[in-house]
């Protein structure tokens, strides 16, 4: 057979030619699509349709979120794509309460996966799994998490505060004037608490550098290119998961998590023994098919209706449960750590701020012998309104992923979001748009007063989401960040000192929003009582 050409070489050329145009036209047969329907809509790149910057860790996952809401001001929402794939940010209030809440069942999945062959405890997890049986294990799950059972296990928290604080005193004694990184510190101390009402053991994390459960929960959030980019793959391209066994908890963290779990359901069961925290729950859920809740509580418990044809595939056995407790154990220890050193940094930066907290806690310890309570931290007025103010500047899961489950019609534009679309609610865009929060970097906890509250735009602050899929743990995270922060200022004045950056500077990798480089403070011993 002759050339073609009159050499291989230009042969070879050609043969490139027809492979990339082929290639390109493959890949970009979609970027007409959100033209074609009329929504505004970012250009995208041939091979990566928009997210080039998120895989190469220009962005977190919020960060590229919150980036796609800020293109378009004054649009309901934004048209981009995930390589070839179209999905839509969404950006008003109204439409983003109607996804969330009011048309819940057209989105009641997330669009982040995992591999159930691979990743059993990522698959089955609460946050995780999907359909019908997402809705009977929260039915199931939500009576753990009734005011009722965080009484119950606030000392718990309360005494691994207390080994913090005395952490602090410990450090501080030695070097008065250094910089300790309350990020890290706190993170020990939220994996103490986690480990103790999750796991049932006391992890020592705060006395112990190596530490198991410290070091495995920093494994799950490890700021490294590989992880970072393991992570964006299972929220935002999830079709390849499988493909490349991806892994939402990594393997030797789910088969750590795995044994203690065992270890101590078969230690507590022996011994008949409890504790009112989280195992002791999961037993009773295990052996009885339910949680017991008290009549006074009966109004917290969640409600779902179900088909029994398909939530009878859920057991509450084996690595069923263990995902459970492995998913409080993960999102707990780093959402309330986060939170806990946002704010006493915001607070190292106002000492006015930090002064008028610290006399709110005074008063309310004179009244109550000097004991810090479950229902003090709660009663707290301007404690709420500081904690409610970080979350808004550092909501901790800077957005929320929706996958469309059914065509969804909105008349008020005409746009009809197809079955299988991605959606994305940026928190963090929504949280920062001087729209809603004028002067949005600075820190001021009077937008959440009474009168500020009553002004605010609905579905404009969700640090813990809305509807349905919120957070199940809200309560309990809340209580920990609380305390947490409570019994560092019953014993210390916090202060910036030449270390600590301002602004903060935060990470590009990852699913929650985390500092890069921790966060040094100095802490000036002064107890209120």
């Amino acid at each position: 057979m002759g050339l073609v050409f009159d050499s291989w070489l230009w042969e070879a050329i050609a043969v490139l030619t027809v492979v990339f145009t082929v290639a390109y036209l493959y890949a970009t047969r979609h970027f007409s699509y959100w033209a074609k329907r009329g929504v505004p809509y970012i250009k995208p790149l041939p091979f990566m349709g928009n997210v080039k910057d998120l895989f190469l860790l220009k962005f977190s996952l919020g960060g590229f979120c919150m980036d796609v809401y800020k293109k378009m001001p004054g649009k309901p929402y934004v048209g981009f794509f995930i390589l070839d794939r179209p999905a839509l940010v969404l950006r008003d209030p109204d439409l983003i309460k109607k996804v969330l809440v009011k048309d819940f069942n057209y989105f009641a999945d997330r669009h982040v996966n995992s591999d159930v062959h691979v990743d059993p405890l990522g698959f089955n997890n609460l946050f995780v799994i999907k359909g019908q049986q997402w809705k009977y294990l929260r039915m199931k799950l939500s009576p753990t998490f009734t005011s009722g059972k965080m009484k119950k296990m606030f000392s718990l928290v309360a005494d691994c505060d207390k080994q913090m604080v005395d952490h602090l005193e410990e450090l501080t004694n030695k070097d008065p004037t250094s910089a300790l990184d309350i990020k890290e510190i706190a993170a020990k101390c939220t994996t103490d608490v986690i480990s103790t009402c999750a796991f049932g053991i006391a992890s020592n994390s705060l006395q112990d550098p190596n530490a198991e459960f410290r070091e495995f929960g920093k494994k799950t959030f490890e700021d490294n290119i590989a992880r970072a980019l393991e992570v964006a793959v299972l929220f935002f391209v999830p079709s390849l998961v499988k493909l490349a066994k991806l892994h939402f908890f990594q393997k030797d963290a789910s088969n750590f998590l795995r044994k203690v779990f065992w270890d101590t359901i078969d230690q507590r069961e022996k011994s008949k023994t409890k504790r009112n925290d989280l195992v002791d729950l999961l037993i009773e859920l295990k052996d009885k098919g339910s949680i017991e809740v008290e009549e006074k509580d009966k109004a917290e418990v969640e409600h779902y209706d179900h088909d029994a044809s398909v939530v009878q595939k859920f057991d509450f056995c084996g690595d069923d449960l263990v995902a459970q407790a492995a998913i409080f154990f993960v999102a707990g220890f780093e959402t309330s750590a986060s939170t806990m050193s946002f704010a006493l940094y915001e607070l190292a930066l106002q000492p006015k701020l930090q002064e008028r907290l610290r006399k709110e806690i005074t008063d309310a310890l004179k009244d109550n012998d000097g004991h810090i309570t479950y229902e003090m931290v709660f009663g707290l007025k301007y404690l709420d309104m500081v904690i409610s103010e970080t979350l808004r500047k550092y909501p901790t899961l800077p957005f929320l992923d929706r996958v469309c489950l059914k065509n969804y019609h909105i008349p008020e534009t005409g746009l009809t979001i197809e079955k299988g679309t991605p959606v994305f609610v940026p928190l963090h865009g929504l949280q920062k748009d001087p729209q809603y929060y004028p002067n949005p970097e600075r820190f001021d906890p009077e937008r959440f007063s009474e009168e500020g509250k009553k002004s605010r735009v609905p579905f404009t602050y969700m640090p813990f989401g809305e509807g349905p899929h919120s957070c199940i743990g809200m309560r309990f995270g809340l209580m920990s960040a609380k305390t947490g922060v409570m019994h560092i200022l019953t014993k210390f004045v916090v202060e910036a000192s030449e270390d600590t950056p301002i602004p903060l500077p935060m990470s590009t990798r990852g699913v929650v929003m985390t500092p890069k480089g921790g966060i040094p403070l100095r802490f000036r011993k002064s107890p209120l009582l």
